[in-house]
């Protein structure tokens, strides 16, 4: 019955960011905590500033990648974008374990932001897509109380490892989880409407380059 109510793009999506906004809830409200012990000359301004630094590239970025999904037909671009962007967030958590001053902080922030720019509007143009038409309370509502849920438990489990076994291995748990999140979305590509747009997007670069590339197949 729940597969009969969901198509299977919605519950992959749903299922995806179950497994990244646990990954991300591991560490969310501990971030500052991290930052205050283990960065040189760290204050309240530097925990202020990476966060900052992360919504400055994501909206800097968001709406020219948005844009460019838009300009391309198909769910090709946004199946890429999408991916891409869930495996940068998975991974970039790993730098902390290497980051020695803010600005380490800083890039690593900043790189997650654009992470961000190209997952979160590729996701919603996805679900948006695939979604019911019928069920769309119930999708979107299905989705929240899927991440509210595992954002709740993972901000108790986050906070155990922390204490327990330190940062470095709650890095690795992230990232592992995040991961886990990506691969899920590599299921994507057995949807028809993702597979079959291939020769659209190529059609595009060839429309914008000035000679013929016969090494496109």
């Amino acid at each position: 019955m729940f597969r009969r109510k969901i198509h299977f793009v919605i519950s992959t999506l749903i299922i995806s960011d179950l497994f990244l906004f646990f990954a991300l809830g591991l560490l969310t409200p501990l971030f500052g905590v991290f930052v205050l012990e283990n960065i040189e000359n760290s204050s309240f301004e530097v925990i202020g500033t990476a966060t900052a630094m992360y919504w400055i590239a994501r909206v800097i970025s968001v709406i020219p990648l948005s844009k460019t999904m838009d300009l391309i037909k198909g769910e090709k671009d946004e199946y890429y974008a999408v991916v891409f962007g869930t495996f940068m967030m998975a991974l970039l958590p790993l730098g902390y374990i290497f980051a020695s001053t803010a600005l380490h902080i800083y890039m690593i922030e900043f790189m997650k932001g654009i992470a961000g720019a190209l997952t979160v509007p590729a996701w919603r143009i996805l679900f948006t897509k695939f979604i019911d038409k019928r069920t769309v309370g119930f999708g979107w509502s299905f989705e929240d109380f899927c991440v509210g849920i595992a954002t709740a438990v993972s901000a108790y489990i986050g906070a155990f490892i922390a204490d327990k076994f330190g940062f470095d291995i709650l890095f690795v748990c992230v990232t592992s989880i995040g991961l886990v999140a990506a691969y899920f979305l590599t299921k994507l590509y057995r949807e028809e409407r993702i597979r079959s747009n291939k020769q659209k997007i190529i059609d595009m670069i060839r429309s914008f380059t000035p000679f013929k590339i016969d090494s496109i197949k």
